[in-house]
């Protein structure tokens, strides 16, 4: 493959794919950003292609809707690494390669003799990617990990569900999706390491951690509040207080946080007046101070807070029971009021924004002999177009190609002007930070701790709200107090001001022209606004890159919709197929889309960079955190464009398994996931168990038979879990080779010897905080292992920025500061 077939921003790097479903998205990733991504598949087929749902529910390899959501873009090549010529053909490709991607249980590939010190001999600029369970070294490195042991040994499945049921996961496959993702971020930043220094590394990425970080900064409460959030079905308890998210309406569900402050205040004002208007608005909401009723009030008040906000949810819930979710929708819509519909896949194929922006895209399938829609580009870029080039390739459908079109200039004979004595593979970059919460600040808190000069501006007229946020230090919060936000700000300088104040603008100008890099998650026109549109800025510097991370994306009739990320999720279909088929849904801890985006738009912006890096170009990338976050659900919505399916809640059933859930063991709210992935397992476990009379029935006698009596089979290994200590029965059954696994709180996390091996938890000293734990990144470079930093309190090197940057003495700094332009 040439540049030229792809326009993308990765377009000319080649990528060796040798991943199963646990890596097969962060191929997909850096195919949509351009690369030349080559699957090796086996002569039967990638194991990918047996995961369904599939086309017209034929299980066939090239029917698999899984193949097709994450595999399109992608080439394939056959070659099997069982055999002397399959094993010569990936080590010739590995030698030509820029990235290799492997997904192995840890130490396989050296047995292969694909080992790193032996593909780094062969190919010294190559960047080997690992993605596995728990990582490549540690207590657990061996641990089988299939992603309901993940999900409950990372933290997130112990909030999930109903308080008189197990705790519940994520209603698809969420961890390795989580994992891959994050695996091509770390490529990306190791592949910036390579551009400046020549020399390739190894990047490790823990499926464990990964899924960790969708917690939204929850593993401080413990250390911070002394609080363990726990599961509570329709509503989340979050820094002490007990808040209800999803409600139903008059056809099914929709989700709304009723909080003041400056988001939520106004929008809660405007539900009132739409209430009011419908002769539905008690009398304690008409005349209240929305913007004063926020989560600092609402903790400070203690029962009295509870009873109000109980009161506030109970009146909302009556007045959605009159109304349909769209109706609700539209109407939140042209009203500012932040509610969302909890969306199936029916309703995202319906949905008006994604169908403005063209985001689903026609491709012709010939194994279903018509055309139908597929997910397209997570993010816009303006210089750089990525599309939908092809879809997922058969089996070995490029075998005959792919090796004449890479004897051509192979990476290790590619020439760079290189430093080998660059330390970090952002030294230089100097970026300006006006995201607000999560999505974009993360993407800055990966380049500040991989050597970015990241600045905040930001100021406290119109405070980031993430700076309100808990967990906070001593249960007081303040705005430099939140461990939320110091954890996605970590290592950046702050800079306080009042972007209202035209002499404000005029600073932010510039600094940006001393800039390459801008992020921003306004609402689109705020910054065009301002005079910072990107043709403003690109006037200012001509090769800048914007990278703009709103809720809905640039365009589109519902880009204004300003929600919370929590919001996001149940717009796009992570609520209705979270939780038990006869309940509500469960509600999400956290806003998890923020915790999809951001890999995303950190890969964009890495893109980016690299593409200014080889042409001298900077662009506009529109990434919509909605869209990205459709990938994670991409088998589903196939699903029903293909076959007319809308994906529905199953609590912890999956079709792969039986048993597959988690059991209550000893000790209060204490339980043990387990999973049986075929009959070796099954075996396993029963002789663990003492081969009850029970194990010999005819229901339980195959995969199939288990999964038709899930209910009863659950029953009776929970009968026997019940008295058994949680950790050591995961033990047990990891020893003999049967996924399992603790659900771990959060105060079990830090105790966990696999994250403490990784690293998991980094304590860092902070003015107004004290000592607190940072989130390491869930991947690791051999070579570039990062810095991290504490957080800027607000404004904090205001002074040492306009001196060094602009020239400013301190008594003109001063000056503006009394102005209230530097505040």
């Amino acid at each position: 493959m040439t540049m030229a077939e792809s326009s993308g921003p990765l377009a000319g790097y080649r990528v060796l794919d040798l991943t199963d479903a646990r890596g097969v998205l962060c191929g997909k990733i850096l195919a949509d950003l351009g690369a030349d991504v080559v699957k090796v598949e086996p002569p039967g087929g990638n194991p990918v292609r047996s995961l369904g749902p599939f086309a017209g529910d034929i299980q066939e390899p090239e029917r698999s809707l899984h193949w097709w959501a994450y595999a399109a873009n992608c080439r394939s090549l056959l070659a099997d690494l069982e055999t002397p010529e399959g094993m010569a053909r990936v080590r010739d490709l590995a030698g030509r390669a820029d990235f290799l991607l492997e997904s192995l249980p840890p130490g396989r590939l050296d047995r292969l003799g694909l080992g790193w010190e032996a593909l780094k001999r062969a190919n010294p600029r190559l960047i080997l990617t690992s993605i596995t369970p728990f990582g490549q070294t540690g207590p657990y490195r061996d641990w089988k990990g299939p992603d309901l042991v993940v999900q409950g040994m990372a933290g997130m499945m112990f909030h999930l569900g109903d308080s008189d049921r197990p705790p519940v996961r994520i209603g698809v496959p969420q961890a390795y999706l989580q994992a891959a993702a994050q695996a091509a971020v770390g490529t990306l930043v190791a592949h910036s390491w390579r551009e400046r220094t020549g020399q390739g590394q190894w990047v490790e990425v823990s499926a464990q951690v990964a899924m960790m970080w969708t917690m939204m900064s929850e593993t401080g409460l413990p250390a911070l509040h002394g609080f363990e959030p726990f599961r509570d079905g329709v509503h989340a308890r979050y820094a002490g207080f007990r808040r209800r998210i999803i409600f139903p309406c008059a056809d099914g569900f929709v989700a709304l946080i009723a909080s003041g402050g400056a988001i939520g205040g106004p929008a809660m004002e405007a539900l009132t007046a739409w209430m009011d208007e419908e002769g539905m608005a008690p009398d304690f909401m008409r005349g209240r101070d929305w913007r004063a009723w926020d989560a600092a009030y609402l903790l400070g008040a203690g029962e009295r807070g509870q009873a109000e906000l109980d009161q506030v949810e109970a009146a909302a819930a009556r007045f959605f029971a009159t109304k349909t979710k769209g109706a609700l929708y539209e109407g939140a819509l042209a009203r500012g009021v932040l509610l969302a519909p909890v969306a199936d896949t029916r309703d995202l194929l319906e949905n008006a924004q994604l169908a403005a922006r063209d985001f689903f895209v026609p491709v012709t399938l010939p194994r279903v002999g018509r055309q139908v829609v597929h997910p397209g580009p997570f993010a816009r870029f303006s210089v750089t177009p990525t599309t939908l080039r092809r879809p997922a390739p058969s089996i070995g459908e490029h075998t005959a190609d792919v090796l004449p079109s890479w004897e051509r200039t192979g990476a290790t004979e590619r020439g760079h002007a290189c430093d080998p004595s660059s330390s970090a593979p952002f030294e230089g970059i100097r970026v300006i930070d006006l995201a607000w919460v999560a999505t974009g600040p993360i993407t800055g808190r990966l380049l500040a701790e991989f050597g970015a000069d990241v600045i905040r501006l930001e100021s406290a007229t119109r405070i980031d709200p993430g700076r309100t946020l808990p967990p906070w230090a001593d249960r007081e919060a303040g705005p430099n107090r939140s461990q939320l936000f110091a954890n996605y700000n970590a290592g950046k300088r702050s800079v306080a001001l009042n972007l209202s104040h035209p002499k404000a603008l005029e600073i932010a100008r510039q600094l940006i022209a001393q800039a390459d890099v801008v992020v921003e998650s306004f609402t689109p026109g705020t910054m065009a606004r301002w005079g910072l549109g990107y043709p403003d800025l690109r006037s200012l510097k001509p090769d800048i890159i914007l990278l703009s991370t709103c809720q809905q994306g640039q365009t589109g009739p519902h880009s204004h919709y300003a929600g919370y990320g929590s919001l996001a999720a149940a717009l796009a279909g992570f609520y209705a197929l979270t939780g038990w088929p006869d309940r509500e849904p469960a509600m999400i801890y956290g806003a998890y889309t923020d915790f999809v985006a951001h890999h995303f738009a950190s890969a964009a912006l890495l893109a980016a960079l690299d593409h200014r890096r080889r042409t001298g170009e900077g662009q506009h990338v529109d990434l919509s955190q909605f869209e990205a976050s459709l990938h994670f659900l991409a088998p589903a919505i196939l699903d029903y464009a293909v076959n007319g399916r809308v994906a529905a809640r199953r609590g912890n059933r999956d079709d792969g398994a039986a048993p597959h859930n988690a059991y209550p063991c000893a000790g209060p709210d204490r339980w043990c996931v387990i999973v049986c992935e075929d009959e070796a397992d099954w075996r396993s476990l029963c002789r663990i168990m003492g081969e009850p009379e029970w194990c010999r029935r005819p229901e339980f006698a195959s995969q199939e038979s288990r999964r038709c009596n899930a209910e009863e089979l659950d029953r009776l290994i929970g009968q026997w879990t019940v008295a058994q200590d949680p950790a050591s029965l995961a033990r047990q059954l990891q020893a003999v080779g049967v996924p399992g696994g603790v659900v771990q709180s959060c105060s079990d996390l830090h105790r966990d010897p696999q994250l403490s091996a990784w690293g998991a938890f980094r304590w860092l000293d902070h003015p107004e905080i004290g000592r607190a734990p940072y989130e390491a990144w869930p991947f690791r470079c051999s070579e570039t292992p990062g810095q991290l930093r504490p957080a800027p309190c607000l404004g904090e090197h205001t002074h040492a920025v306009m001196t060094e940057l602009l020239g400013m003495s301190r008594s003109e700094v001063d000056g503006l500061i009394h102005e209230g332009v530097l505040r």
